[in-house]
């Protein structure tokens, strides 16, 4: 599954959207899915989209923005307990991901 997203005015995301569900799932499916389900860290995607010139005639400021906005979605995709400076995952359960955001959302 990938996580696409925009950018507004401020660097910020926006416009969240998952790719790989059609929206049909009984919900008895979508928690063992939710189990199994892996999202891919948006920084792999970032880093593609700007690999391929999308941000070519972005501001340096504006770029800097939308960096630090992808560095902390991306911040998201770590075990609990995982020491300061540990890599982030490629790739993470959305259960996991759902208790990081809740976990830095309550601070």
């Amino acid at each position: 599954m990938t996580m696409d997203f925009k950018y507004d005015n401020y660097g910020s995301l926006e416009h969240i959207t998952f790719r790989g569900l059609n929206g049909c799932e009984p919900v008895r499916d979508l928690k063992n899915a939710l189990e199994l389900l892996k999202i891919d860290n948006p920084k792999r995607t970032f880093q593609d989209r700007v690999k391929a010139g999308e941000f070519d005639n972005t501001s340096d400021d504006e770029y800097k923005q939308i960096v630090d906005a992808v560095d902390f979605a991306a911040s998201l995709w770590r075990y609990p307990g995982a020491q300061v400076g540990t890599l982030a995952q490629s790739e993470m359960n959305a259960l996991m991901l759902l208790a990081n955001a809740i976990g830095v959302a309550s601070k």
